[in-house]
């Protein structure tokens, strides 16, 4: 069985590299986001050590 991979080198315009960069900060902050709610929930339903849950 033979395998080919290609490699293509993309030469994004100036443009491009913004729009780019501006859909990466969202996608961050999306994330950073859902993360943050997560472990506030996490952290809302723990109990203290002497407590039952």
């Amino acid at each position: 069985m033979l395998t080919l991979t290609y490699e293509y080198k993309i030469e994004p315009t100036i443009e491009q590299v913004a729009a780019i960069e501006r859909y990466l900060e969202v996608c961050r902050k999306v994330w950073n986001y859902a993360l943050r709610e997560r472990k506030d929930w996490l952290n809302s339903r723990k109990s203290d050590v002497n407590a039952c849950s």
